[in-house]
């Protein structure tokens, strides 16, 4: 989270205070501005970076060791008794309620409520911001392999081992480096798990590796052919055209 951005939800926390309490207080409405109020708030309520500076340092260090969240929450509570001095200090010397009847310290009883819990929210919401940041190890993902059948034996086939793939009726047609294969599967569920950066569809029916491209025949007019290293050749549509020439465009330098 960014200082800035975190400045800014004080003074928005301040705003609606000053609001809610001179709409509370509406005995003395006549007699104080709201801009008095607003400006009152906004004295107490921005000092929050200075807590919010100490605990994104500690974030580097504290936070992120096992626990930490908790440790910060610890030092996080230090900090609010400190922030209740501080509206004692202002709102003793500038409250507009000073000498109100029933305020002490230019203060009513419910705004230490109010105070209490937004302190305690505002808490919770930096430690978990800074803890979040922090991004859980994640153990590496399992390499594809696809399990192909031909004659009763079972292959197993690597993305990068796969020139193309072709729809046939409820079928599909892979050519690999082991040879040609037949997989009762829609060319549908191959290109939802196909690595999106190796293959591209070029027709509804028809998607290549593009490392295994070696070609781009035809022009706009006439319509496009990839020449694979195999040496087929697949028809690209007018519906993917440009985006097969683009992409070609932008891989090559």
């Amino acid at each position: 989270m960014k200082t800035k951005n975190f400045f800014g939800i004080t003074i928005i926390i301040a705003t609606l205070l000053a609001v809610l309490i001179h709409w509370r207080e509406y005995s003395s409405r006549d007699q104080i501005s709201i801009w008095y109020v607003i400006a009152w708030q906004i004295a107490i309520w921005p000092i929050w970076v200075l807590g919010f500076w100490m605990l994104k340092a500690l974030s580097n260090g504290i936070l992120s060791k096992k626990h930490g969240k908790w440790i910060g929450f610890l030092v996080g509570l230090i900090w609010i008794i400190c922030h209740f001095g501080w509206f004692f200090i202002i709102s003793s010397n500038f409250s507009p309620y000073l000498d109100f009847p029933e305020s002490r310290f230019g203060v009513y009883r419910y705004f230490f409520i109010f105070w209490t819990l937004i302190d305690l929210g505002l808490l919770w919401f930096v430690i978990d911001r800074l803890w979040s940041k922090q991004e859980p190890k994640t153990e590496p993902e399992n390499p594809l392999i696809l399990e192909l059948t031909r004659g009763g034996k079972t292959y197993f086939c690597e993305p990068d081992q796969i020139h193309w793939l072709a729809s046939e009726n409820y079928y599909t047609k892979l050519s690999t480096t082991s040879g040609v294969f037949v997989m009762r599967k829609p060319l549908k569920e191959f290109h939802g798990i196909l690595p999106a950066e190796m293959f591209r569809k070029i027709h509804r029916s028809t998607i290549v590796n593009v490392d295994y491209v070696s070609e781009l025949a035809g022009n706009a007019s006439q319509g496009f052919e990839l020449i694979l290293k195999d040496g087929s050749a697949h028809r690209v549509s007018r519906s993917f055209s440009k985006e097969i020439l683009h992409f070609f465009k932008e891989r090559t330098r």
